[in-house]
């Protein structure tokens, strides 16, 4: 089978839902989830059987970590695809043609050996982020427009990157640069920054995440679900792991810099999201805070961290698009994202609390879930850089790594409890969706839900062994066993349980109260308030309050120097054409002296 047929189908599909008329909504809801299952299908089955036709072989990558993205790509295709049948009810015909066109553009990527074709769909994804953005609502085209700058910014020094190693290799076949080149040099070390911002930029770590939060708040939330949550955190990440493992041989300061910066963008990212009011946007934080993981452990440069933060990726995007949806199908049911106005939703969304519950406890940290499975391997990467260089920064990066899965548990306790178990205040009410629209709504969630706990359970025969051994030689086995530790933790749940009933333990069961007054009918324990307590403390206060003024966000960092220069610049603007004239003959005269 050809591996070209995914990336065919799906820009055939973008092309026809675009040219489609929109009152044939209809015909979109069906065949759209069908072409997802059939990408799915043709990526699993070209997983197995790699086939690369001759004419394109010297520009096709054919290693395990291509394919394991390829194969990634195909499966959040079909996984979005399905919800966004259920739930996107405007524009869907232009909606899904640019849905398919972006995962044209992905699984391009993935497959691509030479850096031009990897730059231009990557460039051309750019666009296509951009306009799924502005389906969203009030304050999508903002933005839009923030995303396409900061990540269009970041391409250009991927350019530099790439025509810097054309430079001094005269190739821009990845397979060629293969460890033919260190960062010993003041040159490959600017070329290996320029990668790392693109990769940055798109996968949403600090400083360059600026773009994620309110891309969170506005797109609608299949698009958060696939870009923001996924298929960027796929893509950046699998660039900079590209770079790590075939194009550059790093130096140990390069390694401790990229740990440093995993670190602070994971404690950085889950303070902020703390506080949030938000869902949306507390979701959009704790994605910002996972890459720093995947940074750190891929930082490591050793196997075990190299294997912890591409795994994470993937475990990443499975319980970070299952929040989004079950997010998603809360404000659909509704009409708020707003934790504050949530609650009293455990009977009425059971499937949504099940798979919320399960990605929270993942996204955790919590075995045997596949989050802590990566994130495990993630800390052995950096305790086994103790062994060859300096402690002490390795250690501080440890320590954030597991303070940042704390404050994860305690963030998505706030989330769980102010969605699903708070007191319920008065909601407007929503038409109830379909019984169609509603399973292709929930299916996602429950698919994903699972899948977090069979990578934490089965990565070993799953991923691990088929994917990884190939890639890195390493032996994973004996640091982790995972069943093991699964059948421990029946066997303690059971043994509770039974205990529990053997003893007959009577329960009192009293009035709720709050310091010692009894809570009247409209009394309500807000799940958010709790956190706000976090702002009084004076440093922490500071922070927050810089946050606020966009201290830390570098696209209004440089929109305030671009326009403090445009200033100057308005006075020779003065709208007279004889005075234009004169500039471009100064100008041409001062070239032609220069050149002379």
């Amino acid at each position: 089978m050809n591996i070209l047929l995914p990336i065919w189908i799906s820009f055939i599909a973008g092309i026809f839902f675009l040219i489609l008329p929109e009152r044939i909504r209809g015909f979109t809801k069906v065949v759209s989830p069908l072409i997802g299952i059939l990408s799915l299908v043709l990526s699993i089955i070209l997983f197995f059987n790699w086939k690369i036709p001759s004419y394109i072989s010297e520009y096709v990558l054919s290693d395990m970590l291509s394919k394991f993205i390829y194969l990634s790509i195909g499966f959040f295709g079909f996984i979005i695809s399905l919800y966004s049948s259920g739930h996107i009810t405007k524009n869907i015909n232009r909606f899904f043609a640019y849905f398919f066109l972006t995962l044209g553009s992905a699984f391009a990527i993935a497959i691509a050996d030479n850096l031009i074709i990897l730059l231009s769909f990557w460039g051309f994804l750019g666009i296509t982020l951009y306009l799924l953005i502005q389906h969203g609502k009030e304050g999508a085209n903002e933005a839009a427009k923030k995303t396409l700058i900061i990540i269009g910014a970041s391409d250009c020094f991927l350019i530099m990157g790439i025509g810097i190693l054309w430079w001094l290799n005269s190739t821009f076949s990845i397979t060629e640069l293969s460890f033919s080149i260190g960062t010993n040099s003041p040159l490959l070390v600017f070329s290996f920054i320029c990668f790392t911002i693109a990769a940055f930029a798109k996968a949403g770590n600090m400083p360059l995440h600026t773009w994620v939060p309110p891309c969170a708040a506005t797109a609608p939330i299949p698009v958060t679900a696939f870009i923001p949550a996924a298929l960027d955190k796929l893509l950046g990440i699998y660039l900079f792991a590209r770079c790590v493992i075939s194009i550059y041989i790093v130096s140990p300061g390069l390694s401790t810099a990229m740990m440093i910066f995993g670190a602070a963008t994971i404690i950085f990212a889950v303070f902020m999201a703390l506080v949030q009011h938000s869902g949306r946007k507390l979701l959009a934080y704790h994605a910002i805070s996972q890459v720093g993981y995947m940074v750190l452990g891929i930082g490591t440069l050793n196997p075990i961290g190299i294997i912890g933060g591409i795994f994470h990726m993937l475990n990443n995007a499975i319980y970070k698009s299952c929040l989004f949806l079950g997010l998603g199908a809360v404000e659909k049911k509704t009409g708020t994202d707003n934790l504050d106005s949530l609650g009293g939703l455990t009977y009425k969304m059971p499937f949504t609390l099940f798979a919320m519950l399960i990605a929270s406890l993942a996204i955790s940290g919590i075995p045997p879930l596949n989050g802590f499975f990566s994130k495990w391997f993630i800390y052995q990467g950096v305790i086994e850089t103790f062994k060859f260089r300096n402690p002490f920064i390795p250690a501080i990066c440890l320590i954030a790594a597991l303070f940042g899965s704390a404050l994860t548990l305690a963030s998505f306790t706030k989330l769980i409890h102010s969605i699903f178990l708070a007191r319920r205040q008065s909601q407007e009410a929503h038409p109830v969706s379909p019984k169609i629209s509603k399973f292709l709504i929930i299916l996602p969630q429950l698919i994903l839900a699972l899948s977090c706990i069979i990578f934490g359970i089965f990565a070993y025969p799953l991923i691990i062994n088929p994917v990884f051994k190939n890639i890195l030689p390493v032996d994973a086995e004996g640091i982790w066993k995972p069943e093991l530790a699964t059948l421990l933790i029946i066997v303690g749940i059971a043994l509770g349980l039974l205990i529990y009933v053997i003893s007959r333990i009577k329960v009192r069961t009293t009035p709720a109260f709050i310091g010692g007054e009894k809570c009247t009918s409209d009394m309500r324990v807000s799940g958010a308030d709790f956190y706000l307590t976090i702002e009084d403390i004076p440093l922490f206060g500071k922070f927050y309050k810089w946050a606020g003024e966009k201290f830390f966000d570098i696209y209004e960092i440089i929109k305030v120097w671009i326009f403090s220069v445009s200033k100057v610049l308005k006075f020779v603007h003065c709208g007279s054409l004889p005075f234009y004239l004169l500039w471009l003959l100064g100008g041409g005269t001062i070239i032609i002296l220069l050149l002379w």
